[in-house]
């Protein structure tokens, strides 16, 4: 046999590990000196070590790797869900190579950054738009105006769904589902994963967004899944609808917009 030292240089491994390992109950030594404290391995137990510090660099927690030393799980399975947990990894860090060669690309600092974020369920009055129509702010007020009228109105900003063949709706953020009014229907927006982007300044300035933001989607190997959200952080608005304070400004140069868009 082999005291803890000798064992660890066999194995490959600290003493430090080894006595982690014993400690967690993952690895034994087959005797253990009650006065001196020694620990004492045989070369037989290398195969175990061995495999131990094998699924330990193939990234496996000690949790399972302490099941499957203990036959309490399959190691077919535990690998196999390894390889999904790489193979998610691998891809997520193809993205970020990929967005980033976007910015080595343009080698620019336009303020447009992309952050793909999660999005939360939200209830909504939705009003939908006719297509010859594009007369947001007179859509916008007559939402609001019902929406107030109703004592719906949450604390949440407002905005634009645009679906892949242009249709359009005007949406509202509200407490609880309103009563449908005319074209006025409650809705509920899903939760979602969402790339996004911020544009500061004029309306005019969005499509230069979106673009960034599609080609963003489309090096970073996503797919969108959803009609695009333009939500109105900062904006201007009438006196009388009373809106929650917080996002009202005056002038263009203070718009605040994000494009949100779903992506798989």
């Amino acid at each position: 046999m082999f005291t803890i030292g000798p064992f660890g240089r066999l194995a490959g491994v600290s003493s430090k590990v080894l006595r982690s390992y014993d400690a967690a109950g993952l690895f034994q030594p087959v005797w253990s000196d009650p006065t001196t404290g020694y620990r004492y391995y045989s070369p037989a137990q290398l195969p175990e070590i061995r495999r131990i510090l094998a699924l330990r660099e193939m990234g496996i927690g000690l949790a399972e790797i302490g099941r499957l030393v203990g036959g309490r799980a399959d190691l077919r399975e535990a690998l196999d869900r390894r390889r999904a947990e790489l193979e998610r990894e691998r891809r997520e860090i193809e993205r970020r190579l990929a967005t980033l060669d976007i910015r080595v690309e343009t080698a620019i600092d336009d303020g447009l950054d992309v952050v793909l974020r999660p999005i939360p369920a939200e209830p909504v009055a939705v009003l939908a738009m006719d297509p010859d129509d594009h007369d947001f702010g007179a859509a916008f007020h007559a939402l609001e105006t019902i929406v107030r009228d109703q004592r719906r109105r949450a604390d949440r900003p407002p905005g634009l769904l645009i679906a892949a063949d242009d249709a359009t709706e005007v949406f509202v953020p509200v407490t609880r589902p309103i009563q449908a009014v005319g074209r006025v229907r409650p809705d509920r927006l899903p939760a979602c994963r969402a790339a996004t982007v911020i544009q500061r300044g004029p309306y005019d300035g969005i499509a230069e967004a979106q673009v960034a933001l599609d080609r963003w989607i489309a090096a970073a190997g996503l797919v969108p899944a959803g009609p695009l959200r333009i939500v109105y952080l900062q904006f201007g608005v009438e006196p009388e609808l009373r809106l929650p304070g917080g996002y009202h400004v005056d002038r263009a140069a203070d718009l605040v917009t994000e494009l949100q868009l779903p992506v798989d």
